[in-house]
């Protein structure tokens, strides 16, 4: 491949995917990071020289502008979901399925066991140009990745299935930065796919935004993403119980919690939860008991 053949993709969307392999690779010039990536560090030195480059610089310094909270909550939200992902993978998860996937390096960093099938499902465009990216890299996968090309607004299901996906073997879902860019329909219907996709066994790791960031508080953050097309379309307070009225039994945390934050101090805003679910029977819920 010649220098700049990349086609990196320059929507608003995959702008917030690129800043967010910023993030990364700025982590591991902590002291003490709590992960590295090494394809969010190459990814950064392919930008340097590229064409797009200047448009990449200047979303980043609008997304410091924006609000200086949103690298340490991505570099805490990143450990969060790795921790969860190897939890799942020692417990004899063979299959993983990350929607929105983006430009994450976790298939080339996270020690997965063998056997293991991740799926990583974008846009077109993404999947192309991560594909593309993952090969010059020359980076090893500690499992089989497989590039699915589908919309999540639209049936993604049956490209997935098409992919080899396996839906009687449980699967780890990592559903991240995504949910906030759907309306509240579209967020429940992708909600429902996962759990009728789901084996008994399934894990799902997601994000969403706290309602507050609809409002006020969250006025500056929306401000500095509506210049890149980018808007926030949904939130809520309710994920444990939105997540167990589908079959989930879910954990989940605010993005500021210590208890998920390793001793990082976390802005108050961007202000989310992260959550952490496994499927009580086949995605049927549970009846409640009967008084006795």
């Amino acid at each position: 491949m010649q220098q700049h053949d990349l086609k990196i993709p320059a929507d608003g969307l995959s702008q917030t995917a690129l800043y967010t392999a910023w993030v990364r690779h700025r982590e591991a010039e902590h002291p003490r990071p709590l992960f590295t990536d090494p394809l969010a560090t190459f990814l950064l030195a392919e930008l340097k020289d590229h064409p797009t480059s200047p448009a990449v610089a200047a979303f980043i310094e609008q997304m410091k502008v924006t609000s200086s909270g949103f690298p340490s909550y991505h570099v805490v939200r990143t450990r969060y979901f790795d921790d969860r992902i190897g939890d799942a993978l020692d417990s004899g998860v063979r299959q993983v399925v990350t929607l929105a996937a983006g430009v994450d390096g976790r298939t080339a960093r996270l020690p997965c066991p063998p056997g293991t099938r991740w799926f990583e499902l974008d846009l077109p465009d993404m999947t192309e140009f991560k594909t593309a990216l993952v090969a010059r890299s020359g980076l090893t996968s500690a499992c089989e990745r497989i590039g699915v090309a589908a919309d999540l607004t639209t049936d993604w299901t049956a490209p997935l299935r098409t992919a080899g996906f396996d839906h009687a073997q449980p699967t780890a879902w990592l559903v991240e930065g995504v949910l906030m860019y759907l309306t509240p329909q579209e967020g429940d219907a992708l909600l429902a796919a996962v759990t009728a996709l789901s084996a008994p066994g399934s894990h799902l790791f997601l994000e969403h935004l706290q309602v507050s960031m609809l409002s006020e508080q969250g006025t500056q953050v929306r401000g500095g993403l509506d210049k890149y097309g980018v808007t926030f379309r949904s939130a809520r307070d309710d994920i444990a119980d939105w997540l167990g009225a589908a079959g989930w039994r879910a954990n989940a945390h605010a993005g500021v919690d210590p208890a998920i934050g390793h001793g990082r101090s976390v802005a108050p805003v961007p202000a989310a939860w992260l959550a952490a679910a496994t499927l009580n029977s086949a995605g049927v819920v549970p009846r409640p008991e009967r008084p006795s």
